[in-house]
């Protein structure tokens, strides 16, 4: 098979066995998993993160968190983004651009500035301002099917994460610490990567915290 079957092959074989966690199973290894993405965050945003009132105002120069709203079978991360409301912490949500294939940023204070949006996934309400300023983000919490154990990386075949990672690199900016949930039976011996494939910083599951180069 050559790269792309690989990966087709491989995006089959992992979601059929995430699909396949019983809820009582999900639940005990999400809060696993949350636990050690929510120990990332305290180290990137050591600063705001002895906020603890709710009344915090997001201040966007403080660092922000880029994330996503799960979707299907993904491990709930949503925990975090309330980590970082309650914190005053900056929250980032992408809008997805079919036709560009990219994907706008809006800052969310709650779940009231969600809407449905495309593939059924919850994206920020169009009438949010977009923010441009990527210097901001301070780390970035990615989706993802399957992870190996030199923290590659393979996504859904959309290129969306690939193409935004590279961004900094192209616009000269220190790249955030980029940071992946998932559960233990996402972890496979090698996922084939092409030259556009990034490494996540941190792979985070229930029984393990994987970081390269010594992030």
């Amino acid at each position: 098979m050559n790269i792309k079957e690989r990966k087709i092959a491989l995006r089959k074989d992992v979601e059929t066995l995430r699909s396949g966690l019983s809820e009582s199973q999900r639940r005990e290894k999400e809060q696993l998993i949350n636990a050690g993405i929510l120990a990332q965050c305290e180290q990137v945003f050591a600063s705001r993160a002895i906020h603890t009132s709710q009344q915090a105002q997001p201040v966007l120069s403080d660092g922000a968190l880029f994330t996503y709203m799960p979707y299907r079978s993904e491990p709930d991360v949503t925990p975090v983004m309330e980590w970082c409301w309650e914190r005053g912490i900056c929250v980032l949500l992408p809008r997805v651009i079919k036709g560009t294939k990219d994907m706008q940023l809006h800052a969310v204070t709650s779940y009231n500035d969600l809407e449905t949006g495309a593939w059924g996934i919850r994206e920020p309400l169009t009438s949010l301002p977009q923010v441009n300023n990527l210097s901001s983000i301070r780390m970035i919490l990615v989706p993802g099917l399957a992870f190996d154990k030199r923290n590659g990386r393979l996504g859904y075949g959309g290129g969306f994460y690939d193409r935004f990672v590279r961004k900094f690199n192209d616009l000269k900016l220190t790249p955030p610490r980029v940071v992946a949930g998932a559960f233990d039976a996402q972890i496979v011996d090698e996922v084939p990567m092409s030259w556009h494939d990034f490494r996540i910083d941190c792979v985070i599951t229930e029984s393990s915290v994987r970081t390269i180069d010594g992030k």
